[in-house]
C-alpha cells in the first residue's frame, strides 16, 4: 500500500530512544525526511546519521529540552530553515515518574506536566501556524492508555495523558478547516528503556522487583505480553499518512486489549 509519504517532512520529539526512535525509523522507511529532537545530543546525532545512511533521507538533529519554550521554538525554527516546511509533527517527548499517591511530591507532578503536557502544547502551538500557511499537515500525539484507564501508581503521567486527549480533540476541531489532521496514539505497556526504568523505580517503592511489578500489568493484558515499539510506530506512520485522511480528533489505543472500554 502506498502511504503517499515519500518526500514529506516530519518533526519528532523525544526521537533518540524508544517510541520516538521507532517512529523515526518507520517514517524513514517510507521516504520521509526527518527533523529529530531529544535532550541528549550524542544519541540523537548518531540516530540521524544512521537513518540518513540506511534510508537515504535527509535528517536534521536538533538537541533540546521540550519543557523549555526557547528550545521548542529553536526546534521549529531550525526545521523550517532547513527543510522549508513541516508536513508532520510527532509529539513524543515526555516521561513521568510514579509511586504511591500520598508519597509523590509536587515536583514529580510538575515535571510530568512540564515536559509532556506543556511540551506537546508548545510544539503544536509553534507548528500549527506553519501548517496553516502551507495548506495543511498532520499531528500525531503519542499519549498513553493511562489517560483512559488510570493506574494508581502512575497518576502524574496519567493526568497529563487525559489532558492531552482532551487537547487533541479540541485542537483537531480548531484546525480542521485548515486541512490539519490531529490524532493520538495511546500505547499500553511497551518494551522501551523508559518502561523498564519505570518498572524498576515504581516497583522499588512498592517493595517489588521490576519483573514482579511488570507482571501486575501483563496479567491484565488479554494478549499476554508487553508490546513492541514497532507496533506503535506502525500506527504513527498510518496516522501521518494520506490513508488516514478522514480521521481527526480521535485516539487509537494499542495495549493488547488492556483498556476495558467500548470506545
Amino acid at each position: 500500500m502506498d502511504l503517499r509519504l515519500r518526500g514529506k517532512i516530519a518533526m519528532i520529539s523525544g526521537a533518540s530512544k524508544g517510541l520516538g526512535r521507532a517512529a523515526a525509523l518507520a517514517l524513514a522507511e517510507e521516504g520521509v525526511h526527518l527533523a529529530l529532537n531529544a535532550r541528549g545530543a550524542e544519541l540523537l546525532e548518531k540516530l540521524a546519521a544512521e537513518i540518513k545512511r540506511q534510508h537515504g533521507v535527509e535528517t536534521l538533529a536538533v538537541p533540546g529540552d521540550m519543557s523549555q519554550l526557547a528550545d521548542v521554538q529553536a526546534f521549529v525554527r531550525r526545521t523550517v530553515e532547513h527543510f522549508g516546511r513541516i508536513d508532520i509533527l510527532v509529539n513524543n517527548a515526555g516521561s513521568s515518574q510514579g509511586g504511591i499517591f500520598w508519597e509523590v511530591p509536587d515536583q514529580i507532578w510538575l515535571d510530568s506536566w512540564g515536559l509532556k503536557l506543556f511540551g506537546y502544547v508548545r510544539l503544536m502551538r509553534e507548528v500549527i501556524p506553519h501548517m496553516i500557511r502551507q495548506g495543511g499537515g498532520r499531528i500525531v500525539n503519542i499519549v498513553g492508555n493511562t489517560g483512559k484507564q488510570p493506574v494508581p501508581t502512575l497518576l502524574p503521567g496519567g493526568s497529563a495523558n487525559v489532558a492531552l486527549l482532551n487537547i487533541t480533540k479540541g485542537v483537531a476541531e480548531a484546525v480542521a478547516k485548515h486541512n490539519i489532521i490531529v490524532n493520538a496514539v495511546n500505547p499500553g505497556p511497551i518494551r522501551t528503556e523508559r518502561w523498564d526504568g519505570l518498572m524498576e523505580r515504581v516497583g522499588k517503592t512498592l517493595g517489588m522487583t521490576a519483573a514482579e511489578y511488570e507482571a501486575t500489568f501483563v496479567k491484565d493484558i488479554p494478549l499476554g505480553r508487553v508490546g513492541r515499539p514497532e507496533e506503535i510506530a506502525d500506527l504513527v506512520v498510518f496516522l501521518a499518512s494520506e490513508r488516514a485522511s478522514y480521521l481527526t480528533g480521535t485516539s487509537i489505543t494499542a495495549d493488547g486489549g488492556m483498556t476495558k472500554s467500548v470506545a
